[in-house]
């Protein structure tokens, strides 16, 4: 029998490990030195997996009516977090020409490449598990499962808006003077 209790513990532990891993292979920890805001979200994610991982302690696995009322919470902010991406990068690629220059050719790449993080973890992570499994416990580590992609899609979103804002405060700031 599968304790399913204990599953969140290990499966919001493994994400965190996972977010140290793809922090370090997708933005590069040269990029919290060089923007210290960086922190926010490289710090924010690991707080929610040690927070969901503290409350996956204490939880208790839900009946599986309860948690089939709470399932499509996670795909409704995974499409809110999608919308939002592809937002910014629609507006980033119509509002900016070849003429603005709005960010450094290396923070613009590491921006769109964030974007496109966010989108495709909160899309590929997230929506597509539609596999609604009939058994007590296996919904809820389905849930937990699918929010480990969420967690890193928005706080790739939260990078990418942190170096844009950054890079535009550092421009602006460039022209006063």
């Amino acid at each position: 029998m599968i304790a399913f209790d204990r599953a969140a513990m290990i499966i919001y532990s493994i994400g965190c490990l996972g977010w140290f891993y793809l922090w370090h292979k997708l933005i590069g920890p040269g990029w919290l030195s060089e923007k210290r805001a960086l922190y926010i979200a490289y710090f924010g994610a690991v707080f929610v997996f040690l927070v969901n991982i503290i409350l996956s302690f204490y939880g208790k696995t839900p009946d599986y009516a309860t948690e089939l009322a709470i399932y499509p919470y996670v795909e409704q902010n995974a499409k809110t977090i999608a919308g939002l991406s592809l937002a910014i990068a629609i507006f980033v690629f119509f509002k900016y020409n070849q003429e603005d220059k709005i960010l450094e050719s290396s923070s613009s790449r590491k921006f769109i490449f964030l974007i496109f993080c966010s989108f495709l973890f909160s899309v590929v992570g997230c929506l597509p598990l539609y596999w609604i499994p009939p058994i007590d416990g296996w919904l809820t580590v389905l849930r937990h499962i699918k929010t480990v992609p969420f967690t890193y899609s928005v706080f790739f979103l939260a990078a990418a808006i942190i170096i844009f804002i950054s890079e535009t405060h550092k421009i602006d700031c460039d022209k006063v003077k």
